[in-house]
């Protein structure tokens, strides 16, 4: 949603027709009370919601400038899903995980490019929360770093970048 917010484009990918739709079904809910406190008009929601693209299919990750993975903390999972990822994303484009508890340099040893793999750790509710945590694994490039900061600041979040530690 912060993405959107901000008028970035946003695909929605799940394993599958019925995971997305329930993703979709709850954005839309967490926007409910925003427009029911007239901090949104439905208009507002709708050219919002219009910026989500859900898919079950990584085709469309080609035109992706970053894949922010959020699959559960589970190592192989991640790994899986970034495996799938990279076959589609572009050459510059950034893997981020968003993991709070997973070392980032372990889950950039599954990329073919783990100097452009880095962790987006954004904290909860992340609608209300300012900051995320750029994480720096052992391998991530400062170009990468420099490309998350620019990314979390135009989300209009505070960035702290920190090292790959528990």
């Amino acid at each position: 949603m912060a993405y959107a917010n901000a008028g970035i484009p946003v695909l929605l990918k799940d394993v599958d027709q019925a995971a997305v739709d329930r993703g979709m079904a709850t954005i839309g809910k967490n926007y409910e009370s925003t427009v029911s406190k007239g901090k949104m008009t439905p208009e507002a929601l709708a050219a919002t919601l219009s910026l989500i693209t859900p898919t079950t299919s990584y085709d469309a990750f080609g035109q992706a400038d970053i894949d922010v993975e959020a699959v559960f903390e589970d190592r192989n999972v991640k790994a899986e899903t970034f495996a799938k990822a990279q076959q589609y994303l572009k050459s510059d484009a950034i893997f981020a995980s968003n993991t709070s508890t997973l070392p980032i340099t372990e889950l950039s040893e599954g990329v073919d490019r783990p100097d452009d793999f880095i962790g987006l750790h954004f904290f909860s509710p992340v609608d209300k929360m300012p900051l995320v945590e750029i994480i720096k694994g052992g391998k991530t490039s400062e170009a990468t770093v420099a490309k998350a900061i620019d990314v979390v600041q135009l989300i209009k979040k505070t960035p702290i970048v920190v090292n790959d530690s528990r």
